[in-house]
């Protein structure tokens, strides 16, 4: 009865060979034979389904990705110059953002040479994941590979995929992922708070304003990660830094935006050697520079037995001693852990601190279960086990404000996803940013509410809707890492400061999501203190971020 029943739903031969057709167009890479194994699994889920089902009528076949809304683009270019316009430049989650609201929570388009499809429901996302194999791919942007193969470089954990990805996941995830290592680094955490609260007291006192928060947040968040990998005090906070200490944070700026500009054409980009491919490889070649300098002298002191023997071992010493991964394997992956904690953190940060100075109910209570938990004293890893609402506080801003609005992979298989087969090869992008904007998932979006986030709230959430860091194995590495920066940070911040805003951030996205240079906004930080002197956080291209008038005294 099936085998009847499979004959009459699979097509004919001519509307297989469209089919074929149909399916070789929408695949990302060579697709010779994926339109047969689509047709297969086509066959196979009508089978199943027909062999329990009382008539064939009753069977419901898989879509295929033809059968998708989505918009319809130009030829070649697919929808690129919707992103590329003057009023879209940067804007790739508002956007896909759009294109959900108008197609529904799972589309498709065709974007340059590449098909996609985009989906923004938490329970296509589980699906999706729990489907995936060993080897979750997720594909790095191309000019990382480029660059690499250019410079003959290896693979690292951000750019590498399947065996030689796990491998190095493996060996990096068994420190930087286990909470007892991450938390031997709370000292270290702590000294680099201190020194930042102290280093915007000191611009305050000298020239009554920050000139520019968004680099200060980038000196704090590579001094923390310095100080985890390499065990070093890199002096970014110092009134005077090295020069190059200030080119790698930039470089490092650099290819984000330029990878995020390259990502569509990237070896069209590399043909013509144009000046967005040109500002990526010098950014690259910087960064590895200063990178493999510092390595060099850290492990020339290892070597030399200058390291202090009660010294907290530091990721780069924990590779080098604990993991099967060669010298260069090791300089790749500490590059990529490096340059990967600049940008990330510091942007974490400040929409952090910008969502608490504009919800000052939420700073309050914030501020007393600081005051309560740690009495005026710096915080500790025990602490930050008793402090569910600052925990609440950084999930919360990172609902609204994701450091990486959009994950993506690539079927490794053809796969049905929510009713339509996905070729093997198809990239999915998996749209955290729109789900954290959906009232469905989250009463009130636009409203930052870190209390829906407790237990007591009662609210039960979807485990799917918010993946900041990722799921599974293909988690951020560094999640831990980043999560304690903020969390002590964060509490230092309200031990000494009174933080208020006017005024709102825009945002703009270059790999990760970036408060836009011409955001207006103003932030006060204020206590009991007589003082009513003021000072600025001003932003690129002198745009007000934070104004201090007063210090918060204990």
């Amino acid at each position: 009865m099936a085998d009847k029943a499979i004959q009459k739903l699979i097509p004919s031969r001519a509307a297989a060979k469209k089919l074929f057709q149909n399916q070789k167009r929408n695949c990302f890479t060579d697709v010779s034979s994926n339109s047969v194994s689509a047709v297969r699994l086509i066959a196979n889920a009508v089978a199943d389904r027909t062999d329990n089902a009382p008539s064939a009528a009753s069977v419901s076949v898989p879509k295929t990705i033809d059968d998708l809304p989505g918009p319809s683009g130009y030829p070649v270019v697919g929808t690129a110059p919707e992103y590329f316009r003057k009023a879209n430049r940067g804007q790739m989650h508002e956007v896909q953002r759009r294109f959900h609201e108008k197609y529904g929570k799972m589309f498709k388009e065709k974007l340059g040479p590449v098909t996609n499809v985009s989906i923004a429901d938490p329970n296509i996302v589980e699906e999706l994941v729990r489907k995936e194999g060993v080897y979750p791919f997720r594909p790095p942007y191309d000019s990382w590979i480029l660059y690499k193969k250019i410079r003959n470089q290896k693979a690292g954990i951000m750019s590498s995929v399947g065996p030689e990805w796990h491998k190095l996941r493996q060996s990096l995830a068994k420190y930087t992922l286990r909470p007892k290592t991450v938390a031997e680094y709370t000292d270290v955490m702590n000294d680099v708070a201190d020194i930042f609260v102290n280093r915007l007291r000191f611009l305050r006192e000298k020239d009554g304003d920050v000139e520019n928060l968004h680099s200060e947040l980038q000196k704090w968040a590579l001094e923390c990660v310095a100080g985890v990998i390499l065990e070093e005090k890199l002096g970014c906070l110092e009134n005077e830094i090295e020069p190059r200490v200030a080119d790698f944070i930039k470089a490092v700026g650099n290819m984000f935006l330029t990878g995020h500009q390259l990502m569509v054409f990237a070896d069209v980009h590399k043909k013509f050697n144009t000046k967005p491919w040109r500002t990526h490889v010098e950014a690259w070649d910087t960064i590895y520079s200063f990178a493999t300098e510092l390595f060099e002298k850290k492990i020339d002191e290892i070597q030399n037995g200058h390291v202090e023997k009660d010294a907290v071992a530091g990721f780069l010493r924990h590779m080098i001693a604990h993991t099967k991964l060669d010298m260069d394997e090791v300089y790749v992956n500490t590059t990529e852990l490096l340059l990967s904690g600049v940008d990330t953190s510091s942007h974490a940060l400040c929409f952090a601190m910008y969502n608490l100075a504009k919800n000052p109910n939420a700073q309050a209570r914030l501020q007393h279960e600081v005051d309560t938990i740690c009495k005026g004293n710096t915080c500790t890893s025990a602490n930050l086990q008793n402090m569910p609402f600052l925990k609440a506080v950084v999930k919360e801003s990172l609902r609204m404000y994701p450091v990486i609005p959009i994950n993506a992979r690539v079927m490794q298989e053809d796969t049905v996803l929510n009713g339509y087969v996905i070729p093997k090869n198809t990239c999915v992008l998996l749209n955290g940013y729109t789900m954290g904007y959906n009232e469905k998932y989250f009463p009130d979006p636009e409203s930052f509410k870190p209390e829906r986030w407790l237990r007591s709230s009662g609210d039960e959430k979807h485990p799917f809707a918010m993946l900041p860091f990722g799921f599974g194995s293909r988690m951020c590495v560094g999640r831990r890492i980043a999560e304690q920066e903020l969390f002590l940070t964060l509490t230092k911040m309200t031990q000494s400061f009174w933080m208020e805003a006017t005024g709102d951030i825009e945002t703009t996205l270059r790999t990760v999501i970036t408060p836009k240079e011409r955001s207006s906004v103003h932030q006060n930080l204020t206590s009991s203190n007589t003082s009513s002197q003021r000072f600025q956080f001003l932003g690129p291209r002198g745009r007000a971020m934070i104004t201090c008038v007063l210090e918060r005294l204990f």
